[in-house]
Order: C-alpha cells, then sequence, then structure tokens
C-alpha cells in the first residue's frame, strides 16, 4: 500500500515542486514588488524623486540627481541606487522567460510618499501588483 501511495505522489505531485517557471514567476513577482515598496521608502527617507522603469521582463530603480552629487539636483535621473541586499550600484531585477507589463513607465515616487500615477504591473498576464497614486500604497 506504502508502494502504491509513493507511486501515486511521484507521477503526480512531486513534479509540480520541481517547475522552473512556477518558480521563478513567483519569485520575481515578490521581487518587483519589494523593489517598488523600497523605491516608496527611499523616496521618502532621502527626500529625493525616485524613478521605477519597467521593460518587457526587467524593472530599474534610480533616484533623481547627477552622479557627481548624492543631493536631488537637477531634473535628471541619473544616481544608481544600491541594491539593500547586495550592494550592488545598480537595483533592478529580471527574470528570463517571466512577462513584465506596466500601465504606466517609467512612474516616479515623491519625498512625500506619493506617486506620479496609478500603476498597475501584470507578471505573466496573471499577477498584478497595483500602486495607488494619492497614497503610493503598493499591494498586490
Amino acid at each position: 500500500m506504502v508502494i502504491l501511495m509513493l507511486g501515486i505522489l511521484s507521477a503526480t505531485a512531486i513534479p509540480k515542486f520541481f517547475e522552473k517557471d512556477v518558480f521563478a514567476e513567483h519569485a520575481f513577482f515578490s521581487d518587483t514588488l519589494n523593489a517598488i515598496r523600497y523605491a516608496q521608502k527611499l523616496a521618502v527617507t532621502t527626500g529625493c524623486n525616485v524613478q521605477v522603469s519597467i521593460s518587457s521582463n526587467s524593472y530599474t530603480l534610480i533616484r533623481q540627481g547627477i552622479s557627481t552629487s548624492t543631493t536631488c539636483s537637477g531634473s535628471a535621473y541619473n544616481l544608481d541606487i544600491p541594491h539593500p541586499s547586495s550592494g550592488t550600484n545598480n537595483y533592478s531585477g529580471s527574470e528570463k522567460n517571466v512577462t513584465l507589463t506596466s500601465t504606466v513607465s517609467p512612474f516616479y515616487f515623491y519625498p512625500l510618499g506619493t506617486a506620479s500615477d496609478d500603476v498597475t504591473l501584470t507578471i505573466n498576464g496573471v499577477k498584478t501588483i497595483h500602486v495607488i497614486k494619492e497614497t503610493g500604497l503598493v499591494y498586490e
């Protein structure tokens, strides 16, 4: 009986644990959600606008200012944002075989925590992330 149960499990349930695409989609969704929340918090703590750019399967965060200064000077967005966990100088993320679309790109977070637009991001046409303009709330 035990061998029969193991046979059924190995044929039906176990392959679902090893589907890389589902895992990659979920990981990229979580990564993107956390990056956008971080962009909003960074805008509040630094007092500088933070830009979130979305392309077909990636996002990039960049801060307002010029690369020779650490202050929010000028209207250009040229200051790289260090990744908080790895320390690398470019906060961006991407995933092959995962599609990321946005109703607005780029969009911005301002020092009061508000966003430039109401934004809906969709990953693989299934999972969504919403940004509320008036409050800067980022939720799934």
